[in-house]
């Protein structure tokens, strides 16, 4: 698991697809004839285990605050495997039930529990299997019809399905092997996962490229320090951004982009208001004094009404995490805010809970989260003719949201974001491996934007076009061709998919459930 997912920035460790599909192999073969008990917690160690070799970088997010990462770790990385574990524990005691459908059963109820993971208020769809083959530009055009659920599905099948044969091969001669039904479905499997790559290959290798620039994204990167006080440094941040956009203006970008931290201000708000502060006025003044329309992220604001007769009403004002577009002539003229939240990060939605649930928000607070209300709906920003699709940090992790976007006529995603919080490489690059899967899937143009990076952009087949590396200060442009988006069978009938995975999951539960009933009536 850790050798799947890219960790540290060197050759050996930046991910290697090929482990995703053999490192559930061993664990697949030692459940086979395990009380339920030893099922869970073998599962349960090895989640635990994996998990923290993989997202350990997590813990980072505390900062300097003692003690900080070693909470977070200790709180999330069990939680991880919680959900870890359910996938092979709920695939094993309904195969018990069902033995003939084992080979299925596994790859269905692996990709329920992803589905449970992407939904609510705590959802946090970072650890799909799928995201490990980022790499493979050819074998992930199949997104484009299967999404990245099928991919989890068939990596999971092909794994099961190998771990049978080698189990079987304790109990048959290798002659009789050779004829089992376990042996012919690996070798099916294999050559499926062969075709689709080929197939791939051969999209990739027809596919047309970029022939001309229907709009050039200029792109600046801060690494604007999280912890250090906004209010004493944010002049000096906007300076460098302002550097950054100088240097950008010589190739004439069509429109300016900066990360979601770039600005912590309420800028539509006090816009709206006309009571703009020293910042705010120095960068809608540069804004128009440039003449190029600038997307950004800011702090966005609500106020509602909460008790109050009319001529003594009380109002409660929350912060969204918002983006915003400032057009050429320094005015605001589109905003989003942030519908998926990052749960302890961004907000505890559950701070009314008896006993423990200020406490919990409390503790958040302090190890650097924000109470942030969020946002009701996705929105479409209007820019030169064409339609921005605003993702705000792990919302590209959201295939249901982006599926959403391209029903309402997207013409590319913009992805701001946030991850210098973290050094880490791995923080960084398992952020952006599940996004290139939102590009395939919808065969739009992605735009990712982030602090610290990887900023890119990625066309609709899923290449990199134009990028900088994580870490480095600086700016760059990059040119889309908006006649290489098209249509996509997952775009259209993606839901469906989803759906019938779920209808599979529910009726194996029914079926296990019936089976059982059964059974305690003959006794």
């Amino acid at each position: 698991m850790f050798l799947s997912f890219p960790s540290f920035d060197v050759f050996a460790l930046k991910g290697f697809g090929f482990f995703a599909w053999i490192f559930m192999i061993p664990l697949f073969i030692y459940v086979r004839g395990k009380t339920l008990k030893e099922v869970y917690a073998a599962s349960f160690l090895t989640g635990l285990l994996g998990n923290f070799l993989t997202y350990q970088w997590i813990g980072h997010f505390a900062g300097n605050q003692t003690g900080g990462y070693t909470l977070i770790v200790c709180f999330l990385i069990p939680c991880l495997s919680v959900f870890f574990s359910l996938k092979v524990f709920t695939a094993e005691l309904i195969s018990r039930r069902l033995p003939a459908l084992r080979f299925l059963i596994y790859p269905v109820m692996w990709c329920f529990i992803e589905w449970v993971q992407s939904i609510g208020y705590l959802a946090f769809p970072w650890t799909n299997v799928a995201y490990s083959q980022f790499t493979s530009t050819a074998f992930i055009q199949s997104a484009s019809v299967i999404g990245a659920v099928g991919i989890s599905f068939l990596i999971i099948l092909v794994s099961y399905s190998v771990s049978d044969t080698f189990f079987n091969l304790s109990e048959k001669s290798g002659k009789s092997l050779l004829k089992s039904v376990s042996f012919a479905r690996t070798c099916m499997m294999l050559l499926l996962v062969f075709v689709i790559y080929i197939t791939g290959y051969v999209t990739l290798s027809s596919a047309p490229v970029s022939q001309k620039s229907d709009l050039r994204i200029g792109i600046a990167q801060s690494c604007i320090d999280p912890w250090a006080p906004w209010e004493t440094n944010r002049m000096r941040y906007l300076a460098e951004l302002k550097s950054y956009t100088n240097e950008l203006l010589d190739s004439s970008p069509d429109m300016i982009i900066w990360s979601e931290s770039a600005s912590l201000e309420r800028l539509s708000f006090d816009f709206i208001k006309k009571r703009l502060n020293e910042y705010e006025k120095d960068l809608f003044s540069y804004v128009k004094e440039i003449g190029k329309p600038l997307f950004t992220g800011e702090i966005g604001v609500s106020i509602s009404r909460v008790s109050g007769s009319d001529s003594s009403m009380m109002y409660r004002i929350q912060n969204k995490n918002n983006a915003v577009l400032i057009n050429e002539s320094g005015e605001v003229v589109g905003t989003y805010s942030k519908i998926n939240l990052v749960p302890f990060g961004e907000w505890f939605p559950y701070e009314n809970f008896p006993l423990i649930g200020h406490f919990i928000g409390d503790l958040a607070r302090t190890y650097g989260g924000s109470s942030f209300l969020p946002g009701d709906e996705p929105k479409l920003i209007a820019i030169n003719g064409r339609s921005l699709a605003p993702l705000i940090c792990y919302e590209g992790m959201f295939s249901r949201l982006c599926r959403k976007y391209k029903e309402m006529g997207l013409d590319f995603f913009v992805n701001i974001t946030n991850d210098v919080w973290t050094k880490a490489y791995s923080g960084h690059m398992q952020h952006f491996s599940g996004e290139i899967f939102r590009a395939i899937e919808n065969g739009v143009w992605l735009v990712r934007v982030g602090n610290s990076g990887f900023s890119a952009l990625v066309d609709p087949y899923g290449r990199i076009t134009a990028s900088m590396p994580i870490l480095r200060k600086g700016s760059f442009t990059g040119d889309m061709d908006f006649s290489l988006n098209r249509s996509t069978f997952y775009s259209n009938y993606g839901r469906y998919i989803q759906a019938g995975l779920l209808v599979l999951a529910f009726a194996f539960f029914a079926a296990f459930i019936l089976r059982l009933a059964l059974e305690k009536l003959k006794e």
